[in-house]
């Protein structure tokens, strides 16, 4: 016979146990009606300039979507973490979206060198990962879990040495930054090179951050290279145009996708003038032709931009819009539940025109490649960008 006392006590015990069920379900509707990705961006310190328009272009493009209804009606809730540009951070911060955030798929870093610090973590974890790295090493090969927005630097090699043999340009000179983006670049364009009956004849190494590069400008100028190629990011490149006009460098220079900014041309004024950037179509879409297969996502961009933060867009702001555009591509075409593993799996079936070039995502295809259309040069004429083919 149970007492009064015990009788109230298994009640309460019972009352309790229902509490705690009803709340394990909504937190279980909850976590079902929501879409949690997680991002890393350096918003601050010296990679910023990437880092803040990718932020503003990710947050954009998930404000368009919970507008429309959500993706498959579910809201998309976003968790963003800012490295700094410190790629010990970047995996401290990756680990933590996994782990305790329970994120469904990684966007960013902003940068190579972080991307290839968390590439192990993502394949370990088995959670998506769509990089925003230049490097190739992200995605050759090609990993399970790692994905990629940006065109790679094989691919950017490629067509900036198609426009050297276009124009007759078979002796070259090559600066690289001594970073991991530099020394890649540089390796792509000397593996490629022979193929387009291209010679490197002078290659000149520099630490970005050098206040000074006429000494290396001086030994490219001496050479019999016919053109300059600078594949570095800031503030390198500005400070390799200023030094070169001072020294009464004259002939072409071209740049990396790195350079592919209005920054340039401020920073470096007239002496930018004339100098061509391998470039996405985000840097200059009013120039672009009428049948150009990207020129409305990539006026789309541009103006929704433009719209919301009254300023122009970086070409970085297309990897962070194409990687969000992709993770919804693959969503709805999940049958089942919206799991990490059905995520990456689906992802391996989009197709998708973006800013960046054409996504023809496949098990042995994890970004873009020289057929998606990716590159365009650019020429600084008048302090604008315009499309030169």
């Amino acid at each position: 016979m149970v007492s009064k006392h015990g009788l109230s006590s298994q009640l309460s015990r019972a009352r309790l146990a229902l509490a705690a069920v009803a709340l394990a379900a909504t937190m279980g509707v909850h976590a079902q009606d929501v879409i949690k990705i997680g991002a890393i961006y350096a918003a601050s310190g010296p990679l910023s300039l990437m880092g803040v328009p990718e932020e503003r272009g990710l947050r954009m493009k998930v404000d368009e979507i919970n507008k429309a209804g959500g993706i498959n009606g579910k809201k998309v809730e976003l968790i963003v973490y800012d490295s700094e540009g410190n790629t010990a951070k970047a995996a401290q911060q990756a680990r933590r979206l996994i782990e305790s955030d329970k994120v469904l798929a990684i966007l960013g870093p902003s940068s190579s060198g972080e991307s290839l610090q968390i590439l192990p973590i993502a394949n370990e974890s088995r959670i998506v990962l769509i990089a925003h790295a230049g490097t190739e090493k992200m995605t050759n090969p090609v990993t399970s879990w790692v994905f990629n927005t940006p065109p790679t630097d094989r691919v950017v090699a490629a067509h900036l040495l198609s426009v050297f043999k276009k124009r007759g340009i078979t002796q070259l000179a090559l600066m690289s930054a001594a970073d991991g983006f530099g020394q890649s670049g540089a390796n792509a364009v000397k593996e490629l090179a022979p193929k387009y009956g291209v010679t490197v004849a002078r290659h000149e190494e520099f630490n970005r951050t050098d206040p000074d590069m006429t000494a290396q400008v001086l030994k490219v100028k001496d050479s019999p290279a016919q053109a300059m190629l600078v594949w570095s990011s800031f503030p390198a490149p500005t400070i390799i145009a200023k030094n070169a006009a001072a020294v009464g460098y004259n002939k072409p220079m071209y740049n990396s996708y790195a350079a592919a900014s209005k920054d340039l041309l401020v920073q470096a004024g007239p002496a930018a003038e004339g100098s061509f950037v391998s470039s996405m179509r985000l840097l200059a879409p009013d120039t672009l032709k009428a049948g150009d297969p990207l020129r409305t996502a990539v006026q789309k961009i541009y103006n929704d931009y433009r719209a919301k933060y009254n300023e122009q867009p970086a070409t970085f702001v297309a990897h962070s819009v194409d990687a969000m555009s992709i993770v919804e591509a693959a969503i709805k075409k999940i049958n089942g539940p919206v799991t990490r593993e059905n995520l990456r799996a689906s992802m391996e079936t989009v197709t998708h025109a973006g800013g960046n070039g054409i996504f023809r995502l496949s098990p042995t295809s994890h970004g873009l490649d020289p057929e998606s259309q990716s590159m365009l040069l650019m020429v600084a004429r008048g302090g604008q960008w315009v499309a030169d083919e």
